[in-house]
């Protein structure tokens, strides 16, 4: 028979098996932990381990794991941050803006609230089409419209949702907002250097939190490191314009192509670009998973905090399938 341990989680305490993933023992306990993909991908699921041994899991950060990917090995005490309740809510699109080539706003109309933190994500589901992850982001050129949730949606190649934007998915069409999800949100009442990390779509979470931390503080420290593959894709550049208006924030836009006629862009991906790092600096990276472990590196090698969240290219083979499927099944009936 497997030995058994204690795991407490902020006070709660289960017995879990030894080897047993920490979320399934908590919730087969009924301790009710975050999560979401249970893949090690999301960051909803990760927990600072206090005290024990854990076996896989780690994170970027830390100390930190994924409960999902993590396996027992001791006895434990974790903690987690409270979070607001995952929920489904509907709401309706109500206008699509073509920001930059490759770039679009998808702006709804929420039915209630969604309770979210600044760089957290969500699910979306737009009526006939399968689910994507979005960060709601802050409106890049200052616009507000009471309740409106705001999505910076980059167009991919043979993209099954975003390449429907502005065809088959119009002002109007239905959508469920699933959320929300994931550990790189904005933390209020801290006094650190923000350095926040932005790459491509990247920007939507990293916009989130940079207006959350300047409404709380307009003389907070920041410094904000955008990057983009080429020009035509930078739709930051009002955002960017207004962030700069603050007297403690450096704005950095690094560009994968040079453009010698525009000497302010900086040649590279963001990572390339970062201050030097202090420890009591707070660090933000979103984007591709290669920039973001370099930034994770460049933290961990002077011990600040940090907090990701990497963009994992959505797997559309079962996409593929399926809609052939139902669209063979819609057919037939």
């Amino acid at each position: 028979m497997s030995k058994r341990h204690q795991v407490s989680v902020n006070g709660t305490s289960f017995s879990a098996r030894s080897g047993q993933l920490i979320l399934d023992a908590a919730l087969l306990s009924g301790v009710d932990l975050p999560h979401d993909c249970r893949a090690g991908r999301c960051g909803s699921c990760i927990a600072r381990v206090v005290r024990g041994v854990t076996l896989g899991g780690e994170t970027l950060q830390p100390g930190m794991v994924h409960t999902c990917q993590a396996r027992v090995f001791s006895g434990l005490e974790l903690t987690v941050e409270p979070l607001p309740p995952v929920r489904v809510v509907r709401a309706s699109v109500v206008e699509l803006v073509d920001v930059a080539r490759d770039v679009v706003e998808v702006v709804m109309q929420p039915e209630e609230p969604v309770g979210y933190l600044p760089g957290q994500y969500c699910r979306f589901t737009f009526r006939g089409f399968p689910p994507r992850a979005y960060s709601p982001t802050a409106p890049i050129d200052r616009r507000w419209g009471g309740r409106e949730l705001r999505l910076n949606v980059k167009r991919v190649r043979d993209g099954r949702v975003s390449n429907a934007l502005g065809e088959q998915i119009r002002p109007g069409h239905r959508v469920a907002i699933e959320g929300p999800f994931g550990h790189a949100f904005f933390r209020p009442g801290q006094q650190g250097r923000l350095v926040l990390v932005a790459g491509g779509t990247g920007f939507a979470p990293i916009w989130s939190i940079a207006t959350a931390a300047l409404t709380e503080n307009p003389l907070r420290e920041i410094v904000l490191i955008a990057g983009v593959k080429s020009l035509t894709s930078c739709y930051m550049v009002s955002a960017l314009d207004h962030a700069i208006m603050f007297p403690n924030v450096e704005v950095i836009i690094g560009c994968e192509q040079p453009h010698p006629a525009i000497p302010e862009l900086q040649l590279g991906p963001p990572s390339d670009h970062l201050p030097a790092l202090r420890p009591s600096d707070i660090v933000y990276a979103a984007g591709a998973p290669k920039m973001v472990s370099t930034v994770a590196a460049e933290a961990s090698a002077v011990h600040c905090q940090f907090y990701c969240d990497p963009f994992e290219p959505t797997f559309t083979a079962a996409d593929n399938w399926l809609t052939k499927a139902a669209n063979w099944l819609s057919a037939a009936s």
